[in-house]
């Protein structure tokens, strides 16, 4: 394991130490949650938008289905927790995959702006489909997952620090997915489509599979971090899921850093812990995030991760190996 992984291993175990350092702050441990909520569907538009350069203004429509699906099946058919999340992620990726063939009829800012209608639609639907959905009232009532028993012991899931060990536990778990597809032949493949999609068609690439399968993978950790989200809250709501918090969402991997590995994560813990520290509005808030945008764009165009990466060069060089001349 090289420095990186390393350095990787220290940031996850103080994580997973949180509910210890942070036991007398429960405030810190519940922005902890929220940045683990936000990070499952960050990493979904990561794969879609930096590994795939597809960017979707409709991704919490996806997240939204998967909500919803999971909050039908735990409170009027009473499924457990972890089919219920299977569940969701099939319902949310085969609607992505779906989806995506009608969008992929469009490109450039076109194909952003369907995403962007089928996002309006899906919210549209979750507010009025009252027999299902329970209107813009929401759909409350949402259980938390079953405890966990070992002999006598019980593990709850209704405490916080108990809580945020399932929600790091699935943020991980997606990160898991991210660096699989990534250094796979998919995710080369994947690559090849982003830098040139002709030459990629052109060399036996079937363009079409690839990006809808990417699509639907995206759509469903969509629709997991709904089911991690309204599992948090108890309740599923269609404000959780409007066009403003899709393109929060792609503010989140920008800025993080698109088509990096840790991207999503830095974005995330920015675009929670910032407000928090300034004591900002959402409203503020936006108007940060879009001068970070101007910023980042201008100059770190690989967002946090970028700068990250580049200090980390910085401090620690690497070690050139002088060549003697013949």
């Amino acid at each position: 394991m090289g420095l990186k992984g390393l350095a990787c291993l220290l940031v996850l175990l103080v994580l997973a130490s949180a509910p210890w350092w942070a036991a007398q702050q429960p405030f810190l441990l519940h922005m902890l949650v929220t940045a683990c909520v936000l990070v499952v569907p960050a990493v979904g538009l990561n794969l879609m938008l930096g590994h795939g350069g597809l960017v979707s203004l409709g991704h919490m429509g996806f997240a939204g289905i998967g909500a919803y699906v999971a909050a039908v099946l735990m409170v009027d058919a009473r499924w457990s927790f972890a089919p219920s999340v299977l569940a969701a992620m099939l319902a949310a990726g085969a609607a992505g995959g779906l989806i995506s063939l009608l969008c992929f009829r469009f490109r450039g800012h076109f194909f952003m702006i369907v995403t962007l209608a089928f996002g309006l639609m899906l919210h549209a639907v979750m507010n009025n489909w009252d027999s299902v959905t329970r209107g813009a009232a929401g759909f409350a009532g949402i259980p938390r997952p079953s405890p966990l028993r070992w002999g006598d012991q019980v593990w709850s899931f209704g405490p916080l620090p108990n809580f945020y060990a399932l929600a790091l536990g699935m943020a991980v778990l997606a990160f898991a997915l991210q660096y699989l597809v990534v250094h796979s032949n998919f995710g080369r493949s994947l690559a090849a489509i982003r830098q040139d999609e002709r030459l990629a068609r052109s060399r036996g690439v079937n363009t079409l599979l690839y990006k809808t399968t990417v699509f639907a993978m995206g759509t469903a950790l969509a629709g997991m971090g709904g089911v991690l989200q309204v599992s948090f809250l108890r309740v599923a709501a269609p404000a959780s899921f409007t066009m403003l918090e899709s393109i929060n969402m792609v503010l989140i991997v920008i800025i993080g850093g698109a088509g990096s590995l840790v991207g999503p994560a830095l974005g995330a813990l920015l675009y929670v812990g910032l407000p928090e520290m300034l004591r900002l509005s959402n409203e503020w808030r936006l108007v940060i995030f879009g001068v970070m945008l101007v910023l980042i764009t201008l100059f770190a165009p690989k967002g946090l991760a970028g700068l990250c990466a580049r200090a980390w060069q910085w401090l620690i060089p690497r070690k050139t190996t002088a060549v003697a001349k013949p």
